[in-house]
């Protein structure tokens, strides 16, 4: 590994450090392999794994957990050991292994999980360094540009999502599961060559070895940390939220056919599409809120990142509003247009910069020099619990019907156990059932996943498909030993209305606590 010292050029005031282009090339293609990922990992366990919805989300965010909270073991080893150069390069390594089993390993359930580990493990480790080595760059006299810089960090990495988003679903829904991983396998490949070849430009700070866990056990250490961890409650919920628009429960409402997809006539989108327009409004927005709103809100009071990030979570619950209205509609079989969504899209994106970007610049000024990969941890761990969240709000709500029995032909038909309350277009998971669905093109699949009810008569209930609602066409015999039958508590727009009323009242809560805190900046000196 290789260190430089800054030179007179390098420090001017006004002038960018050499070492920020690679960390965002890096920070582009890395984002670029994980978004692409993420876009379609759901509609991918959906439809060629037949997880059911509840099923898919909650490995889903559970993979996305591991990703969140890793980055406290990258925090310590660079911290205390390696630095953030070699932490980088070495949990890289393991990131792109996990890229390269998913996309070379047979559709299963073990090459999933053995492939989503390695990644979540490689991506955690990664994740407070690349963050915090921008901020390293700077020293006091140029500190005034690190907002634009985290603004240009924050640009390439919705830039590299939303091409990623875009294509990958392409991929996958032409060519099938090899290529749509091998893709950004790829550019996980790329991103480590990109940040090797920056060595030389980087300034690195040396880890600060044992005299960071003295740091972190000091009188104002367990302060900082006490402050930061009441906020990261409250960043958390955002997070519980945020991240089900991102490949999660808004990629799968969108996959129902009552959903209508054109958005001008001759232009379709794949469900797995839609969220690209995330990253695309951030890149419009950051810009706009930066140098339009911000400036003319601070004429009237002022305008600080606690502030700002409490709109951020009220905007947030709001947009999951949006999205519990749409639902309604498509379980009551009413058809509605994606531009519904895309509304959703945009307030939660102005929530997400209002509240993200801000937290992000926030917590790495709030720590000390020493502390802050293990700060910024603490922030990504913020995350970790959201999506920690919604794996268990997504395991809770399924509730188990025994004594069910399924009566395949023409028309499929379920027997449910008496007192069992059920209405038309609610979700009914299959696990184990031994019947086999034929589809009207001449496909056909195992009986298991997702379906909706068609129509209840009295104790049985009539199936149809979550994604074209056609009437079920199934052979076989009941698995009366293994096969499962279940359903979800949080029925409909009741998940989505669930999730709006956390953040709200956490909101409100937020209020009071953001009149209470004390902010303290801490930069490099010269």
């Amino acid at each position: 590994m290789h260190s430089t010292v800054l030179t007179n050029d390098d420090s001017d005031a006004n002038r960018m450090p050499r070492g920020i282009p690679f960390i965002i090339a890096n920070e582009f293609a890395e984002r670029f392999c994980f978004y692409g990922i993420n876009a379609i990992l759901s509609v991918y366990m959906v439809q060629f794994l037949h997880y059911g919805d509840a099923k898919a989300t909650s490995w889903q965010s559970l993979f996305k957990f591991g990703a969140y909270f890793f980055p406290l073991v990258g925090a310590i080893v660079s911290d205390v050991y390696w630095g953030k150069f070699r932490t980088i390069i070495t949990f890289s390594m393991a990131y792109v292994l996990g890229c390269a089993i998913l996309a070379l390993g047979p559709p299963s359930p073990m090459t999933l999980g053995v492939g989503l580990a390695f990644m979540a493990f490689g991506t955690g480790g990664i994740k407070p360094c690349v963050s915090t080595n921008v901020g390293d760059q700077f020293t006091s006299r140029n500190q005034h540009l690190i907002e634009r810089a985290f603004s240009y960090f924050y640009l390439s990495i919705n830039a590299g999502s939303s091409i990623s988003i875009y294509f990958c679903p392409v991929l996958l829904n032409t060519y099938g599961p090899k290529a749509a991983f091998g893709m950004p396998a790829a550019m996980m490949a790329l991103a480590t060559l990109v940040f090797w070849m920056g060595r030389n430009r980087f300034t690195v700070i040396p880890p600060a070895g044992k005299q960071w866990l003295r740091d972190i056990v000091s009188p104002e250490g367990r302060r900082l940390v006490g402050r930061l961890l009441v906020l990261l409650v409250f960043i958390a919920g955002f997070w519980a939220l945020w991240d089900q628009s991102n490949g999660q429960t808004w990629t799968l409402q969108a996959t129902s056919d009552l959903m209508d997809k054109t958005l001008w006539p001759g232009y379709t989108l794949l469900p797995a599409q839609i969220q690209v327009v995330n990253g695309l409004l951030i890149l419009v927005m950051v810009p706009i809120f930066t140098f339009g709103i911000y400036p003319l809100a601070g004429r009237f009071f002022a305008v600080t990142p606690l502030r700002k990030m409490c709109v951020g979570m009220f905007m947030a619950a709001l947009s999951f509003l949006i999205i519990a209205g749409i639902e309604r509609k498509i379980q009551n079989g009413i058809s509605v247009s994606v531009w519904r969504q895309l509304l959703a899209y945009v307030v939660l994106s102005a929530s997400e910069v209002l509240l993200s970007i801000t937290a992000l610049e926030f917590f790495y000024k709030q720590a000390p020099l020493r502390m802050k990969s293990f700060i910024m941890a603490l922030y990504l761990c913020a995350i970790a619990v959201g999506n920690l969240t919604t794996a268990v709000v997504n395991n809770v709500m399924v509730r188990d019907l025994p004594r069910s029995a399924v009566v395949a032909g023409g028309e499929t038909w379920v027997s449910l156990p008496a007192g069992t309350s059920v209405i038309t277009g609610q979700k009914i998971d299959f696990d184990s059932t031994g019947l086999t669905v034929h589809t009207p093109d001449g496909k056909s699949a195992p009986l298991a996943g997702t379906f909706l009810v068609s129509e209840v008569q009295g104790s049985r209930v009539r199936l149809m498909d979550n994604e074209h609602r056609r009437s079920v066409s199934t052979t076989g015999s009941w698995n009366t030993a293994g096969g499962v039958v279940s359903t979800y508590r949080l029925v409909g727009p009741q998940y989505f209305i669930f999730f709006a009323s956390m953040m709200a009242g956490l909101g409100v809560v937020f209020i009071g606590v953001a009149m209470l805190y004390r902010e303290q900046v801490h930069v490099r000196a010269d």
